[in-house]
């Protein structure tokens, strides 16, 4: 006795060719959900990445005028190009004869660091502080 149709398919013991066809297909619609999300996250990691060394290369730059004795001549001004071979920095140092918004007794240190992005986009950080002029 022949046995119908959907008895067979019901009692089958493996998977189609076509339900792996169509869980595949949905699995390579889900992967391909992910791809934008994937590239965002290079992006962000290399963004970041350049920020981290804006970041250090000014701070290189407080370490050493920290140990200063004196600076000479009020307004300090000097450009750094070519660190890392993508940032530039700007450093400049004034006082209160310079600029009467700085309080008497102090330098004001200002450490800039521009880059252009590997999108073409330029970008800048900017950083302030303040030293105690030595007596």
């Amino acid at each position: 006795m022949k046995t119908p149709l959907r008895d067979r398919f019901l009692n089958s013991m493996g998977i189609t060719l076509l339900e792996v066809m169509v869980s595949m297909l949905i699995l390579a619609f889900g992967v391909l959900g992910l791809a934008p999300m994937i590239a965002i996250s290079i992006f962000g990691n290399t963004y970041s990445n350049q920020v981290t060394l804006a970041d250090a290369i000014a701070l290189d730059r407080f370490e050493e005028i920290r140990n200063w004795a004196y600076v000479s001549p009020i307004p300090y001004s000097q450009t750094a190009n070519n660190i890392e071979r993508i940032f530039t920095r700007e450093t400049s140092i004034n006082d209160n004869t310079s600029d009467g918004t700085i309080p008497a007794g102090v330098y004001k240190i200002q450490v800039t660091v521009n880059w252009t992005d590997h999108k073409g986009l330029s970008r800048s950080i900017n950083y302030y502080t303040y030293k105690a002029k030595n007596w």
